[in-house]
């Protein structure tokens, strides 16, 4: 669960950071001031701050606003320099092979592939060399026997 905050927080701070580069104006500004006084009481009152200080939670939400509008611009931002990577792909450096080899298509069409040298040695079967395969069987582990 920290884990996943904790990647939430670093993800809207690099949105963030990566709209402050835009041309676009935020709609809601809010004083860096104000917000740092914000979430200093919202971190020392979280039981019922809002209750208590309404305008201590109006400041604040004013500032997650302006945090998500800034976090939206940058996603935006980046969706659109990746789509305008994807649709600018140079066609004429694709090359377009009209003859495909049996090699790169895994063709298994043609059948016959032994030649005659290949077919002209007749078959062997298993080579022994003689010696017989010693199939011993080792001690085999018991378990020692428990004191009653």
């Amino acid at each position: 669960m920290f884990f996943l905050m904790r990647t939430a927080f670093w993800l809207t701070l690099v949105l963030v950071l990566i709209s402050f580069g835009s041309e676009e104006k935020a709609e809601a500004t809010v004083d860096p001031i104000k917000a740092f006084f914000a979430a200093q009481a919202t971190v020392s009152d979280l039981g019922g701050f809002c209750s208590r200080n309404p305008q201590v939670c109006e400041t604040g939400g004013e500032a997650l606003s302006a945090i998500g509008a800034r976090a939206r611009d940058g996603a935006r931002m980046v969706y659109e320099f990746i789509d305008s990577k994807s649709d600018t792909i140079d066609e004429t450096k694709v090359a377009a092979k009209e003859e495909f080899s049996e090699l790169t298509t895994g063709s298994t069409a043609k059948l016959g592939t032994l030649t005659a040298p290949d077919l002209s040695q007749p078959w062997t079967g298993i080579e022994t060399t003689g010696v017989q395969a010693q199939s011993e069987i080792g001690p085999v582990p018991r378990p020692n026997p428990r004191a009653i």
